[in-house]
């Protein structure tokens, strides 16, 4: 499967894409809402500006990948791997990131408005704001500075 087939199976209606693999695909500002990408490879891939709202992307690959000004509202990235990927100005409000791993994952601006982010691990993001964070929860989680945070903002 390519991107121009999984648009156009998601035009149609589909919307389960359990364990697809495409490493470095290209899809920018895209409308993929209520997508389930459960366990898909999705590693390097540019998805700048798509909206992901409400997706299944719990246990999926994105490291590395590029989601500058995407829209993760209400998505599940439960045991995501997003390692080394792009978040500038990308909204994860009311989004579950529970046992996410973001480490080194660059969040400039990004937003995490009554997120879930228990037992993710942040380690060396950049430009991560708790100032973005109101009504988001950590129960150790592993913050960007090394510190481990347990508390609601």
């Amino acid at each position: 499967m390519d991107a121009e087939e999984l648009l156009r199976r998601y035009a149609t209606g589909e919307r389960d894409f359990t364990g697809v693999k495409l490493p470095g695909v290209r899809s920018i500002d895209k409308n993929l809402r209520g997508a389930i990408f459960r366990e898909a490879d999705l590693s390097n891939a540019c998805l700048d500006w798509t909206n992901l709202s409400y997706a299944d992307l719990s246990y999926a690959n994105l490291k590395g990948a590029r989601l500058g000004e995407a829209a993760l509202q209400g998505a599940n990235l439960e045991y995501a791997d997003l390692s080394n990927a792009v978040f500038g100005q990308t909204s994860f409000s009311d989004a579950n990131l529970s046992h996410a791993n973001l480490r080194y994952a660059i969040l400039t601006e990004a937003s995490f408005f009554d997120g879930n982010l228990s037992y993710a691990d942040l380690s060396g993001a950049s430009g991560f704001s708790i100032n973005r964070c109101q009504g988001a929860t950590f129960c150790e989680t592993i913050m960007p500075d090394g510190s481990i945070r347990t508390d609601s903002v």
